[in-house]
C-alpha cells in the first residue's frame, strides 16, 4: 500500500510538473506571436508613415501652399497622418503611420534656401569689370542690386543679367541669433560661427579664435573637416588666407567661415568633385593664375574681389556677395557656371544657419528621423 501510495503522490507531481510546463511552453508561444506580430505591425507601420512622408513631399513640390488631408488616408492595410509644422527657416513635414493598432511617427524639414542661391552671381551692391585682353562669361542668372560697368579691354557675357534687382534676390542678411530684435549684427555672426561648429563631431571641425591672421593649407589634418570657424573679437579681426592647389583632395565638402576678409589663394586648382565655400563677414579676395576649375558656394557680408592673371579657368556654383563686387581681369578667360545642389537640398557645411524665414523651398528633406 505504502509503495503504490507513493507511486501515486509522484504521479500526481509529474502531471502537475508536466501540465505548469505545457502552460508556460503555450504562454511563451503565444508571447513570442504576439511580440512578432507587434515587430511585424511596427514595421508596417513605419514604411507607412514614410509613404505619407514622401507623399506630402511629392505635393510640396507641385505646390509650396498645399496643406495635408484633415483626415487620415488608408494605405497599405493601415493608414497614414500628415502635419505640415512652418518653424521658421523651414517647413517641417510630420508622417504617423498606423498598422494594427501600432503607430510610428517620422519627419523631415523643407529648408527655406535664400533666393540669391537661385543665381551664379548675387551681387548686393554693383558689379565692375577690368581687364586687358578679357573675356568673362556668366551663365545662367546675374542679379545686380546696383548697376554693371566694365573697361574698353575686357569683354563680359551674361546669359540672364539683370541690374536693380530687388536686394531679397542677391543679399543674404545674418538671421537674429542673439535675439535682440535686431538682425545682420556681428555679434549675430559670431553665434553663428559657433552654431555651425557645434553642429558636427569634435574631428570635423577647426576653431580658432584668433585677432591676427591663419593660414591655411591643404594636408591630411583637414581631410574629413567640414568647418573651420576662425573668430575675431571686433569686426573685421580673424582674417584667412587659404593656399588650396592641386593637392586639395577628391570628395571633399570643407566650409571656412571667418569674422575677417578670407583671401583665396588657387594655382593649378583641378578639383571639381571636391567643394570649398566660403562664408566671410568681411570680404572676399581671390587670386588665381594659370589654369584653374573649381566648385565653391563664396558668400561675402561685404565686398568681393577677384583677379585673375593669364588664367583659362572657371568656377561652379554661387557667388552671394552682400555690397559690391569687382573682376580684374589680365589675359585671361574666365567662366562661372551655376550649380543648383543648395536648392536641391545639398547646402555646404555651416550655411544652413544663413537660412531664414524667407526663400525658397529647397526639394529635399533634411533632417530626416523619427520622433
Amino acid at each position: 500500500m505504502n509503495k503504490r501510495g507513493t507511486a501515486l503522490i509522484l504521479a500526481y507531481i509529474v502531471i502537475t510538473a508536466l501540465t505548469i510546463l505545457s502552460a508556460a511552453f503555450v504562454s511563451r508561444s503565444i508571447s513570442e506571436s504576439n511580440m512578432l506580430r507587434r515587430h511585424i505591425a511596427s514595421e508596417q507601420a513605419f514604411w507607412i508613415a514614410e509613404a505619407g512622408l514622401n507623399d506630402a513631399l511629392y505635393n510640396m513640390r507641385i505646390s509650396s501652399s498645399w496643406q495635408p488631408p484633415a483626415s487620415a488616408l488608408d494605405y497599405g492595410g493601415g493608414a497614414y497622418s500628415v502635419q505640415k509644422v512652418d518653424i521658421g527657416s523651414a517647413i517641417e513635414l510630420r508622417s504617423t503611420g498606423t498598422y494594427d493598432n501600432v503607430s510610428r511617427s517620422i519627419k523631415g524639414a523643407l529648408l527655406r534656401i535664400p533666393k540669391p542661391f537661385e543665381n551664379t552671381l548675387s551681387v548686393g551692391g554693383d558689379l565692375s569689370l577690368t581687364g586687358l585682353l578679357a573675356r568673362v562669361e556668366v551663365y545662367d542668372k546675374t542679379r545686380i542690386s546696383g548697376t554693371y560697368s566694365k573697361s574698353m579691354f575686357a569683354n563680359g557675357w551674361f546669359e540672364d543679367k539683370q541690374e536693380g534687382a530687388s536686394s531679397q534676390d542677391t543679399t543674404i542678411p545674418v538671421p537674429d541669433y542673439n535675439n535682440n530684435g535686431t538682425a545682420n549684427e556681428f555679434s549675430d555672426f559670431v553665434l553663428f560661427g559657433r552654431d555651425a561648429v557645434q553642429s558636427y563631431s569634435a574631428d570635423e571641425v577647426v576653431y580658432i579664435q584668433n585677432n591676427g591672421t591663419v593660414n591655411i593649407f591643404p594636408d591630411q589634418s583637414l581631410v574629413g573637416k567640414k568647418v573651420i570657424f576662425v573668430e575675431g573679437s571686433i569686426p573685421g579681426a580673424g582674417d584667412v588666407n587659404i593656399f588650396f592647389d592641386a593637392s586639395w583632395q577628391e570628395g571633399e565638402d570643407l566650409t571656412v567661415i571667418s569674422t575677417g576678409t578670407v583671401t583665396y589663394l588657387e594655382p593649378l586648382q583641378f578639383q571639381q568633385d571636391a567643394r570649398l565655400s566660403i562664408i566671410a563677414w568681411d570680404d572676399y579676395r581671390e587670386l588665381s593664375v594659370f589654369r584653374s576649375q573649381h566648385e565653391s558656394i563664396i558668400y561675402a557680408h561685404d565686398d568681393a574681389n577677384f583677379v585673375d592673371i593669364l588664367d583659362w579657368g572657371s568656377t561652379t556654383g554661387n557667388i552671394i556677395v552682400n555690397d559690391d563686387m569687382s573682376l580684374l581681369e589680365v589675359l585671361t578667360y574666365e567662366k562661372y557656371y551655376y550649380s543648383d545642389k543648395a536648392i536641391n537640398g545639398d547646402l555646404p557645411p555651416g550655411f544652413q544657419g544663413l537660412c531664414s524665414a524667407n526663400g525658397v523651398l529647397s526639394s529635399k528633406l533634411s533632417d530626416w528621423q523619427e520622433w
